[in-house]
């Protein structure tokens, strides 16, 4: 994922956390609140697992959300904070990123191209 998209601040996260709407899964959950463009920050708490695990989470969800940045419709922007729940290193790429695909479609941030594949 680029420079540009990416969620910094410890500022921003707390900003989200507080005031964002939450979308979950059983491995995944995001909070999104709107902004002016579109950034993205990851969290992996040590419940996941050692920091090798973690790292590998946090690629899988780095490389599935960079792929999904095309898709996601342009006139509503968001900031999203992708939160990584216990159990998600027992799944590979392909379903974290069909999770983070479905998640995306329900809450309607993705364009219909997408959404039907």
């Amino acid at each position: 994922m680029n420079k540009c998209y990416r969620l910094k601040s410890n500022a921003s996260f707390s900003y989200i956390y507080k005031n964002g709407r939450s979308i979950s899964s059983q491995i995944i959950n995001i909070i999104y609140v709107k902004a002016t463009n579109l950034k993205v920050g990851i969290s992996v708490s040590r419940k996941v697992g050692n920091s090798v695990i973690r790292s590998l989470v946090k690629r899988r969800i780095k490389e599935s959300f960079r792929l999904l940045i095309p898709y996601i419709k342009s006139p509503h922007s968001y900031n999203y904070v992708v939160v990584a729940r216990p159990g998600i290193e027992k799944f590979d790429y392909h379903y974290i990123s069909s999770e983070l695909k479905r998640l995306l479609s329900g809450a309607r941030h993705l364009s219909s191209i997408e959404s039907t594949n």
